[in-house]
């Protein structure tokens, strides 16, 4: 199969898992993605580097300890602070309490992030993701917006940047 897209993979720093790693870089190559898999434990420097000289069409990020959110937080600022825009997506278990990951969701979008896979159907919407992004361009995609409970008073707040 050609080539279709560059894109690199990494984990947040604090997470160390491996087979996850493997699983997306494989479902990434299935969708024709030439894949840089950074490992895991990824530090941001190295994750801004990679962005920086291979200039990939999509950065993947991927976490399962649940502190994902605020690695997440912590790289989308990185990047932006290093001028560098790529399409940007992540998913896994990003929070350690399941009522955050709504929350978890709306801020990692405000942030920057075009999708954040996290629910049941993460694995079937990322396939979508990228059938679509194959086709028309990662930048093209328009996630679903996370729901806003009523007691945050129907806002969506804005996110915390560091």
């Amino acid at each position: 199969m050609k080539a279709k897209f560059r894109c690199v993979l990494s984990t947040v720093e604090s997470d160390s898992h491996i087979w996850n790693l493997v699983y997306l870089q494989k479902l990434l190559e299935e969708h024709g993605g030439v894949v840089r898999n950074l490992g895991p434990c990824t530090p941001i420097g190295e994750v801004v580097d990679a962005v920086a000289s291979q200039r990939p069409d999509l950065l993947v990020v991927s976490s399962v300890n649940g502190h994902g959110c605020h690695g997440a937080r912590d790289l989308m600022s990185a990047l932006r602070a290093h001028g560098l825009d790529v399409a940007c997506v992540i998913g896994g278990k990003l929070t350690t309490a399941m009522s955050a990951g709504d929350r978890a969701r709306r801020d990692l979008l405000a942030l920057g992030y075009l999708d954040v896979f996290t629910s049941e159907d993460a694995v079937q919407n990322f396939r979508r993701f990228l059938n679509q992004g194959v086709a028309a361009g990662f930048s093209a995609w328009q996630a679903e917006a996370a729901p806003v409970p009523p007691w945050d008073g129907g806002r969506v707040p804005a996110p915390e940047v560091r």
